[in-house]
């Protein structure tokens, strides 16, 4: 059994926040313009995110080791805040 690791320094943190924030901005732009152009359902944006999330806690899980029902937990937590951060912010439309 592997032993649980120190958490990063918080100066590690924020640097990966700031990146992880430009991934979320350049991910939502490319998913949205390419939905768009192949006329994607909103069902079809969601199953495939999720699958492609699927894939990808299955593999850390896999590689590192983790527990995968933990990852799943962080998983759907995340999900949730980002879900109720959106539904909070104010919709903009250009006219």
């Amino acid at each position: 059994m592997k032993k649980p690791s120190k958490p990063p320094p918080p100066e590690v943190l924020a640097h990966d926040a700031r990146y992880a924030a430009k991934l979320v901005e350049a991910l939502s732009l490319l998913i949205s313009q390419h939905a768009a152009e192949h006329h994607l359902t909103q069902a079809a944006v969601l199953g495939s995110l999720s699958w492609v999330l699927g894939r990808m806690i299955g593999a850390i899980a896999r590689d590192g080791g983790t527990d995968l029902e933990r990852l799943g937990e962080f998983i759907v937590q995340q999900l949730r805040r980002a879900a109720v951060g959106e539904f909070g912010r104010r919709s903009y439309t250009l006219h």
